[in-house]
């Protein structure tokens, strides 16, 4: 069936060039290899469709007719490419982006408020996980992500490094006399369920700090608010405790101590043949510089 759709453009092309040797240089083939193409689809069926002559060739009355409908396949080729092509070259059109929640309400309101002011035309719908399920390319066209993807099929976009504060608030600090990593296990831990253990770090030392499971949680949002309750001690990133460090609220314990960064990264579905909507947004990311804007 292909190759019988391929003749007929190959036919309405002939007739339009009106020559053997002119379609052949167009096309890169052969002439007799044009006319084996066209005998066979006179073949096919059962018709014959063009008067030959040593100088010219004519269309019968049936090559007339059938002429028609080879000139609607190849207009409907045409339109259909054009049309998709004008769909990927688009700038306008919808992104469905999912990230975690923390990273959500503190970073991204920044990076989009900028996006949308230099895009109108496209639309943004957000969705928040600090899990990652689903599928990018056919659930979401963006995920966020802490830590490096282990899914082979996308592309992994790692966008930098956040710092990472160990916190409690100032009653929490005074009622616990915290100086070595060895002290924060007699603490109250709300742990995140995937930090099985974070390294700390003080000139040469490391200490491996394992984390228990009494109290954990998928969602950064609500450790911080555990934390500001009073409830126990908490390890977040820089992006999420900030605000709560400066104004007082929390406290960081151990500061002569680093704790082990977390990366972020971005995560699309190819490297090519993206529309225009979406690779315009991964440059507006990778341009903006999403760890120095949010320090």
């Amino acid at each position: 069936m292909l190759k019988h759709v391929q003749d007929m453009a190959l036919f309405a092309l002939l007739v339009e060039n009106g020559s053997f040797t002119k379609t052949a240089a167009e096309l890169g083939m052969t002439k007799s290899r044009i006319s084996q193409r066209i005998s066979a689809l006179e073949e096919y069926l059962n018709l014959r469709l063009l008067n030959r002559t040593t100088r010219k060739i004519s269309l019968t009355a049936d090559g007339e007719r059938y002429l028609a409908y080879c000139h609607e396949i190849v207009d409907a080729s045409v339109r259909g490419d054009q049309t998709v092509q004008a769909l990927h070259s688009k700038t306008g059109g919808k992104l469905k982006i999912i990230a975690p929640p923390g990273f959500m309400a503190s970073i991204l309101p920044a990076v989009h408020h900028q996006f949308l002011q230099t895009h109108s035309d496209i639309e943004l719908e957000l969705l928040t996980a600090d899990s990652f399920y689903g599928s990018v390319g056919s659930e979401f066209d963006v995920a966020y992500r802490i830590g490096k993807p282990s899914d082979d099929t996308c592309i992994g976009r790692f966008l930098g490094t956040f710092n990472r504060f160990i916190v409690c608030t100032p009653e929490y600090k005074s009622q616990h006399d915290i100086q070595h990593p060895d002290a924060l296990k007699t603490c109250e831990l709300i742990i995140h369920r995937t930090w099985k253990s974070i390294t700390l770090f003080q000139r040469d030392e490391s200490y491996e700090l394992t984390m228990p499971l009494r109290h954990t949680s998928d969602n950064l949002t609500y450790i911080l608010q555990q934390t500001l309750q009073g409830t126990g001690v908490a390890i977040l990133p820089e992006y999420i405790v900030k605000p709560y460090l400066q104004s007082g609220q929390l406290a960081a314990l151990l500061p002569q101590w680093e704790v082990q960064k977390i990366d972020l990264w971005m995560i699309y579905q190819s490297k090519t043949h993206n529309p225009a909507v979406l690779r315009d947004y991964i440059n507006f990311v990778t341009q903006y510089d999403v760890i120095h804007n949010a320090m």
